[in-house]
């Protein structure tokens, strides 16, 4: 029995899974300036408090406001060319200087998981039918070329780019579309936004295993 008990406290402690600082060296900057916005806000808070001759009270039950801070950090568009129509959103990436002073209860893990998966605003979202296209038009070249425009046109109206800042240009599947909207893009058309693109992926799913694909129809 005594061999028993020295065995059983002299097992290895479970190993739980957890992120560590140096895995995340590539997100220290958006860590370091939102920790700097949160010493700020406090320092102003604090010397509030001491100008007004107010006091902190820890039995009090107020709830705090709590006081966002958004900054954008990039733009991101999503362009999907199915083969009988064309759908493109334009999204926003906003990060809160103030998150951690409006959480203190999250864990390092849970801040690090919020600016892993920042919150992405939608500013526009349209299809080729959005602009008149009908049936089997909405998937010609026309059709994504005129909605590449528009959107282009959206962009400069709304002057996203005035300060500088980043897009981020994300492509799905091979429809007609596709050649249509790099068209724009390289064209007249797509004249002061190409510049800003820092990154182009494509996220095109690829097709390993599985079920039979179904016939291709012949006419």
């Amino acid at each position: 029995m005594f061999n028993r008990l020295i065995r059983s406290t002299t097992l290895a402690p479970t190993m739980r899974a957890s992120f560590m600082p140096k895995a995340f060296s590539t997100y220290k900057p958006l860590l370091n300036e939102a920790q700097q916005s949160t010493f700020g806000s406090a320092l102003s808070q604090k010397n509030n408090n001491i100008i007004h001759g107010q006091s902190k009270q820890s039995n009090s039950n107020k709830s705090v406001k709590k006081i966002r801070n958004m900054k954008t950090l990039k733009h991101v568009l999503h362009c999907r060319f199915r083969k009988n129509n064309t759908y493109i959103t334009l999204n926003k990436v906003e990060m809160d200087l103030n998150y951690e002073a409006n959480h203190p209860e999250l864990t390092y893990n849970e801040k690090v998981l919020y600016y892993l998966t920042l919150p992405q605003k939608v500013l526009v979202s349209q299809s080729t039918g959005c602009l008149g296209f009908r049936k089997s038009q909405r998937g010609e070249y026309e059709a994504t070329f005129q909605l590449a425009s528009h959107i282009f046109k959206f962009i400069r109206e709304k002057e996203l780019f005035k300060d500088g800042g980043n897009l981020e240009l994300v492509v799905r599947e091979y429809g007609k579309g596709r050649k249509a909207f790099f068209d724009a893009m390289k064209g007249k058309e797509g004249s002061g936004i190409r510049e800003y693109i820092t990154r182009m992926s494509d996220y095109t799913p690829v097709k390993f295993g599985g079920v039979k694909s179904p016939k291709p129809r012949r006419i």
